[in-house]
């Protein structure tokens, strides 16, 4: 009996560990349900030709008044934090971006709050909306992973070339990676609005898991037909630069690695538990 009940107590410990060990799991699981429920009924709301809709006219206006302005008011955490503009009839994102080749599909959000990045990318405030419009430089925020939530933990997938896509409430726009960079965090210079280009920059924490040293930037430019050529040397030759390609490779391998030794250890208790009744039964 006694031993019925050690063998009973190490099947609950270790399913308690497996359900623990893949919480992150579940996380990233139900963050992707919420985020496609929330680009669904983005897609499901009736379209406004842009000439005749109100929230058109005040983007423009906003994209306007920051580049006559220069970007004055980009200066610190609190500004890129504020919501370019104000959303009505309890609309939550402003579309959605996709980036195949991080295998990314993230609402839009207004503001970098750590609420709207706990959701899905943020349009920094003090920046652009994305209009499709020159002279503007919509600069997208999101987490290097968040709680097993992937985010932009791939970044360093993208290379020149690779495009960049962004449903705005009236149009698709298309974008390519022009350059690569990796700066300081307050280096709010390089990530201005540049006369006469119309512009997507993606921006994240770099090294991943390095708690926000440097910042991983990708500056994408509208695609108007025009053929971006990847240079030889194209590869990033920042001082800050450090890949993390093994530190994602290594913590995705230590997660099978350590989910296997559970499943092994969790087959292995059910065994005796039921050789353990067997006996029992016998007796």
């Amino acid at each position: 009996m006694k031993r019925k009940l050690i063998n009973l107590l190490g099947f609950i410990l270790m399913g308690i560990g497996i359900l623990t060990f893949l919480s992150p799991d579940f996380s990233a699981y139900k963050q992707q349900k919420d985020a496609d429920k929330e680009i669904d009924a983005f897609e499901e709301e009736a379209k406004v030709p842009k000439d005749k809709d109100p929230l058109y006219q005040e983007s423009l206006i906003y994209n306007q008044k920051i580049y006559q302005s220069g970007q004055g008011d980009l200066k610190d955490v609190w500004s890129y934090k504020a919501a370019p503009i104000r959303l009505k009839d309890q609309k939550e994102s402003f579309g959605y971006i996709k980036i195949k080749k991080m295998d990314v599909k993230l609402p839009l959000y207004l503001g970098a709050t750590l609420q709207n990045m706990r959701k899905g990318a943020a349009i920094m405030g003090e920046t652009s909306l994305p209009l499709g419009t020159k002279n503007s430089n919509c600069v997208i925020a999101a987490h290097r992973g968040y709680e097993g939530i992937p985010y932009f933990r791939e970044i360093e997938r993208l290379k020149v070339g690779d495009r960049v896509i962004i449903k705005n409430p009236w149009e698709r726009l298309d974008y390519q990676v022009t350059k690569i960079k990796v700066i300081d965090p307050y280096d709010m210079d390089k990530i201005l609005i540049q006369k006469g280009k119309d512009m997507v920059t993606l921006l994240t924490c770099h090294p991943y898991r390095g708690h926000g040293r440097y910042r991983y930037v990708v500056y994408c430019i509208r695609d108007h037909g025009q053929k971006i050529v990847e240079k030889k040397n194209s590869t990033i030759k920042d001082t800050h630069f450090q890949s993390s390609e093994w530190d994602i490779q290594r913590e995705k391998l230590c997660h099978m690695i350590g989910l296997g030794i559970l499943l092994i250890f969790w087959i292995i208790i059910i065994k005796n538990w039921k050789g353990t009744i067997r006996k029992g039964g016998k007796a």
